[in-house]
């Protein structure tokens, strides 16, 4: 960390009166360029600038980072970036103090003590390798799938994939469950993709149901700009359901509190309210969708205001106002993320909400509701074949539609004897903390070494999953390594990369290498046949084989070209005037529409058959779908139209049409009792920022909100010390009552209450760097006493049946006064309790005949019994 002595002293002196004698002409010159250079303030010389993709947060916005004397010291938004036009949020703006994190691991660990007790010892590369080739070995020839890999979220570009299926595994679990899995399988089979990319900046009406899409939700950074100018030039209106006045709700023209998961019951009202009056596109129903308007009208008359208001506590007269001016407008778009989905019948929600631009026409038009826009990238050859053999952990029949999306469910699955783990692996994840049950159950399955016999965590720091493994190989940050990026984050696609702007510090590597490394140290002379498809040189040649064979990238320059600007294609240039991109003409860039109505070659029809409904398959498959006798190609579904009825939901006994389905256990809340929510800070993502001095100091404490109704009955007021019980642990921590929360809710943000992940994060700040990190001063200056509470102890597993995610939003708890033994930051589970409770929320999932036959050992569970499907 920099020092100030006398010497350095003089040296910034003077360099501030250079600075300050040159200052008007510099300032000038930085702010018409915005942004792309910067000056060093000692030596008023140009710092270096290496453009790269953002990896704070999962939204993989554009950045430029300014090195001086071989230390970053600033971040920035790259201007050449289409999505994110030269804005970076305040998360990206610290993203350096990852890489400069006194307590990140500089060197291969070993555990000395038991799991869990902080014991380790310096080992070389070799050594760790070695080892862990040791047990990997031994697993692969008992069973291929003894071997997981579970992983948060996998930026390295398919080397993750490609490892565990060089083993023959296929138990590689993600964290989807826990982030966004119910809206993707909500959306997916309706009209092909898992995500949506509106037009926000065109629109004339935004309906947004539970995503606070300004400061937390998906691809926040490019959205929030484009909603503003929405907002603010095209004088867009903007409604928000939520919970919780948000930054997103509290920026709405209208925020309408709703009971959480109830969200999929007012869009059908809204639906009913359209359909009833007649305003729906009849023509882009009838053309486009499996459902014709009149099914869909015959459909909808059973889900009236009056039923929704009940269930949610909209009022009549809001649910049609906002259906009439939803329709009446044009264009308009909705748009959702966790609030509607992340509930046991979450799915069901999500199909729900996306109905009402599909009812009304709002699909791929100017101003509405868009299909995502994304770019590829190739992938190294040869490619291993996939795994011999299934994993009930990667394909759980007990979830069928939802793939390899169920991983909150992993460690009572293996308590359960489901699947057996010899050598467990992770990457960039850390469910001791960031999933439901928390400490109280993926901590004790990590203690067990039973269950889990040896744990390798590639991680950068020591968090509470990587403090109970057995072996830590040190991943470099984002900043020191080499990754491939696209994200359809706005209307026109691109590619980018992430790429070294320093050397990695101390002995670490990035994780494409680890993988290598350790495939060359499993298969040395190529034997075992597994050498072969490791075939790079370093990070760099990974993506050269990656990148430079990519059509038009390829005529540019390839990665060459990608080093040069950090992303392509590049559209256009960031007009100082409007902060939007402009062609060379000098006039705004305009995205295209209507994808789904390009139309087919004549050689794109050579060979091809059209069948009864339209469907246009050529070699088995569907490319296209007939229309008024031309040939589109239409969505990305099985026959190529939007399936408002989706015919494999009701193969598996769920209701194929827009439906609702209330939790069961919300039904008759008693009057002492709430329904739990997280939410998160502006400045944090999950679990990973905490340890960020910048983020860290901004927000750092997370009282539970209660409304001010409630806060009256239980007598408290904001600041006192509240318990918040759940059927499977509680928590105390403080209250923060305000009016900006449905009086039958409560909310805690996550991000704080950290136990490990280093000294900032715990305010354990007496000791010095353990492994390898140099000492920051500013961490002598911490002036906060409160590191807040983490909820997730208290809430238990619930998996949607469909889109397998976890219910975060539907825990029943009772907030009362804290008591007399009840000290601040107290925060306990019970692995039975958990176990119980995730038993109990399937036998109210499963509930037709198809899957009482799945699972027979249901009637030994107890609980609720059978609640009739839809």
């Amino acid at each position: 960390m920099f020092e100030m002595n006398r010497r350095t002293f003089l040296k910034v002196s003077a360099g501030a009166t250079a600075a300050a004698a040159a200052a008007p002409s510099v300032l000038r010159a930085m702010e018409n360029e915005l942004g792309g250079k910067d000056i060093g303030p000692v030596t008023m010389a140009e710092r270096q600038a290496i453009p790269l993709t953002c990896h704070v947060c999962n939204i993989q916005d554009g950045a430029i980072a300014f090195v001086e004397d071989g230390r970053i010291v600033k971040l920035e938004g790259n201007p050449e970036h289409v999505s994110t036009r030269g804005r970076l949020c305040a998360k990206g703006n610290a993203g350096m103090w990852y890489t400069y994190n006194p307590d990140r691991v500089l060197y291969p660990l070993k555990r000395v003590g038991a799991r869990g007790e902080g014991k380790w010892k310096r080992i070389s590369w070799d050594e760790a390798l070695a080892e862990v080739a040791e047990k990997v070995n031994a697993a692969h020839k008992q069973d291929p799938n003894t071997i997981m890999m579970k992983y948060g979220r996998d930026r390295t570009g398919g080397a993750i994939g490609r490892f565990i299926t060089t083993l023959g595994s296929a138990t590689v679990v993600n964290h989807t469950s826990v982030c966004e899995s119910s809206k993707k399988i909500g959306m997916q089979p309706t009209w092909g993709p898992d995500i949506e990319t509106p037009d926000f900046e065109n629109t004339k009406y935004i309906l947004n149901f539970g995503s606070n899409i300004m400061e937390a939700a998906y691809f926040h950074n490019p959205y929030a700009q484009r909603i503003t100018e929405g907002v603010a030039e095209n004088h867009a209106k903007l409604v928000t359901f939520d919970t919780r006045l948000s930054n997103t709700a509290g920026r709405s023209d209208e925020w309408i509190p709703v009971l959480p998961g109830t969200d999929g019951a007012v869009a059908l009202a809204i639906g009913h309210v359209i359909l009833r009056e007649d305003l729906q596109d009849t023509d882009f129903i009838d053309t486009w969708c499996n459902v014709s308007t009149a099914e869909l009208k015959k459909h909808y008359k059973q889900f009236t205001p009056e039923w929704a208001s009940k269930l949610s506590g909209v009022p009549v007269e809001t649910i049609e106002r906002i259906a009439r001016e939803f329709a009446q407008t044009k264009p308009a778009t909705t748009y959702t993320y966790r609030g509607p989905a992340k509930h046991l019948y979450g799915s069901y929600n999500e199909k729900a909400t996306m109905m009402l631009s599909i009812m009304t026409g709002n699909v791929e038009k100017r101003g509405g509701y868009c299909l995502p826009r994304g770019m590829g990238y190739n992938q190294p050859e040869p490619m291993p074949p996939k795994p011999a053999k299934a994993s009930y952990l990667a394909s759980h029949p007990d979830y069928p539609l939802a793939e390899h999306k169920v991983s909150h469910m992993t460690p009572f699955w293996i308590a359960e004897g489901k699947q057996k783990i010899n050598v467990y692996f992770t990457y960039m994840d850390n469910p001791v903390y960031t999933n439901p049950g928390a400490q109280a159950v993926w901590g004790k399955l990590f203690r067990d070494e039973k269950l889990i016999p040896y744990y390798v965590s590639i991680s950068t720091v020591i968090g509470e999953e990587t403090a109970l493994a057995d072996i830590i190989l040190p991943d470099c940050m984002y900043l020191e390594r080499w990754e491939p990026e696209s994200m359809p984050n706005s209307l026109w696609p691109w590619l980018g990369i992430r790429q070294p702007v320093i050397k990695p510090l101390g002995e670490t590597r990035e994780t494409r290498i680890i993988l290598r490394d350790l495939i060359h140290k499993i298969d040395p002379n190529g034997s075992k046949g597994m050498k072969k498809y490791w075939n790079f040189k370093d990070g760099e040649d990974y993506m050269r084989q990656q990148f430079d064979t990519i059509p038009k990238l390829k005529e540019a320059g390839g990665l060459d070209f990608l080093k040069k600007h950090g992303c392509w294609p590049i559209y256009g240039k960031l007009n100082p005037r409007t902060g939007k991109i402009s062609d060379n003409t000098g006039r705004e860039i305009q995205a295209e529409f209507g994808l789904h109505m390009k139309e087919l070659s004549a050689a794109d029809m050579a060979g091809a058959t059209v069948d009864g409904h339209g469907t246009i398959r050529k070699n088995g498959n569907a490319i296209g779908v007939r229309r008024n006798g031309r040939n589109f190609v239409g969505f990305g579904t099985h026959d190529r139209l939007i399936n408002i009825r989706v015919e494999e939901w009701a193969k598996y006994g769920f209701n194929p049409m827009p439906t609702f389905k209330q939790i069961p256990w919300h039904k008759e809340l008693k009057d002492d009792e709430l329904i739990l929510g997280t939410h998160k800070f502006n400045v944090h993502v999950q679990s990973r920022t905490a340890s960020v001095k910048w983020l860290a100091e901004i927000a750092h404490s997370n009282p539970v909100w209660l409304n001010t109704e409630t806060a009256a009955k239980i007598g408290v007021k904001t600041g006192d010390l509240v318990r918040v019980e759940s059927a499977v642990g509680h928590l105390v921590t403080k209250a923060y009552v305000t009016e900006g929360i449905h009086p039958k809710s409560c909310t805690i943000a996550t991000g704080c209450g950290h136990w490990e992940y280093g000294r900032l994060s715990t305010l354990n700040l007496k000791n010095g760097p353990e492994f390898g990190g140099t000492d920051d001063a500013d961490l002598n200056n911490v002036w906060w006493e409160d590191k807040g509470v983490h909820p997730n102890v208290i809430i238990p597993a619930v998996v949607d049946p469909i889109g397998g995610s976890q219910g975060w939003f539907d825990t029943v708890v009772k907030v009362t006064k804290a008591g007399p033994d009840d000290k601040y930051g107290d925060a306990e589970g019970d692995w039975e309790k958990h176990h119980a409770a995730a038993k109990q929320t399937m036998r109210y999932a499963y509930t037709g005949d198809l899957h009482r036959k799945m699972h027979p050992e249901m009637a030994s569970w107890g609980g609720a019994g059978s609640v009739k499907e839809d």
